[in-house]
């Protein structure tokens, strides 16, 4: 903790100093610099495979933690090196082409909720003259017309929702209808796009709904990524002002083949983009946080177990304590570790279901024998 500590201080030092440098007088020697030819420029080796990697929340979290969930998720073949250049900012460098694809085209990556954009960087500046601000990920076009499905269309279409990167022309079928999926990059600036609009000409238009796969946590009120509508403004929102859902988010099962998932905490439980307890079956318990109605939404984090008690006064073990002691490495997908929770979050000290503390006992008696 105290080598923590150190190390933030160090960085906070070494930006304060950056600070400072930009304000001095120069004097005409400090001014006379070392002019690099654009012959001897061009003839400088490449700088392979660094990119910039901003995390998209105004919180601040740990360096350590972060680097630690990356390694994690990426679970490189070679060394990825991290060099902290500010809040929540760190260039990355990967030394192998495998390693540097997965990182930058299996993405989205998330961090406690919160995506991780990143840019290629080539290695010029020390601090990226162009921040990281889009967030690459998949969107579903739901039920475009047959008539429609043409390649020039789809592409046109998913325009209107970020900057496409890939298309998929085979139609997937779903629960709700089949939907075409677009790799995109998402500004991260812009409120997320729920519908797209198709107007062929002499025709009425043809609203379309947009699905989001992986989405980290966006604002029900503005649409924003990077928070929740309780944090945007004043926080006090009614019904009728969020406009935006857990229902813009994709059910997991029809994610694109490959996507890592988000971390597990207990069998069958499955941690969900948060849209601060909007609409779409999200409701709102302590904090704000959301618990599943309906389809999407954060479900249950946390279950109270339901033990029973032998007559030796043993604790009789369930298939789901087994399952605590075999959790997989999916659980470090891309997630850190979840918050400690309280006592009344955790259910501990509530009484059991009435049904759990029944048992029933048969004394037959002494054997008796013929």
């Amino acid at each position: 903790m105290a080598a923590e500590s150190s190390k933030a201080g160090e960085k906070r030092a070494e930006m304060e100093v950056d600070e400072l440098l930009k304000m001095l007088q120069l004097s005409e020697e400090e001014k006379d610099g070392v002019v690099l030819a654009k012959e001897d420029r061009e003839n400088l080796p490449a700088v392979k495979w660094m990119a910039a990697a901003k995390l998209l929340t105004a919180k601040e979290f740990s360096v350590t933690s972060l680097v630690s969930t990356m390694r994690s998720a990426w679970n490189p073949a070679r060394e990825v090196t991290f060099r902290s250049i500010g809040k929540n900012l760190l260039v990355v460098q990967a030394f192998c082409l495998g390693d540097w694809k997965r990182i930058m085209e299996d993405g989205p990556w998330i961090f406690r909720g919160y995506a991780l954009m990143l840019e290629e960087l080539d290695g010029s500046t020390t601090i990226p003259s162009e921040m990281p601000s889009k967030v690459l990920g998949w969107i579903q076009i739901h039920k475009i017309p047959h008539l429609f499905r043409t390649e020039a269309i789809v592409k046109q279409l998913a325009a209107k929702v970020g900057e496409v990167q890939e298309i998929e022309m085979k139609a997937i079928a779903s629960r709700t209808g089949d939907f075409h999926r677009v790799r995109v990059k998402l500004a991260a600036a812009k409120p997320l796009i729920r519908v797209v609009t198709l107007a062929p000409e002499g025709q009425a238009r043809i609203l379309l709904q947009v699905k989001y796969e992986k989405l980290p946590r966006f604002c029900a009120h503005c649409g924003l990524v990077g928070h929740v509508h309780l944090e945007c403004g004043a926080g006090e929102y009614t019904e009728k002002d969020l406009q935006f859902g857990s229902w813009m988010v994709a059910d997991a099962e029809s994610w694109h083949p490959g996507t890592p998932r988000f971390r597990s905490s207990a069998p069958g439980d499955r941690e969900m983009p948060r849209d601060g307890g909007g609409r779409g079956g999200v409701k709102p318990t302590r904090g704000g946080r959301g618990q599943v109605g309906g389809r999407g939404g954060r479900g249950p984090m946390w279950k109270a177990k339901v033990t029973t008690t032998s007559e030796s006064g043993s604790r009789k073990r369930t298939s789901a304590d087994v399952g605590d002691d075999n959790k997989d490495d999916r659980e470090l997908d891309d997630m850190a570790s979840s918050p400690v929770k309280t006592a009344a979050q955790a259910g501990v000290g509530e009484e059991p279901p009435p049904g759990a503390r029944k048992q029933l006992v048969m004394d037959a008696g002494p054997v008796v024998p013929l």
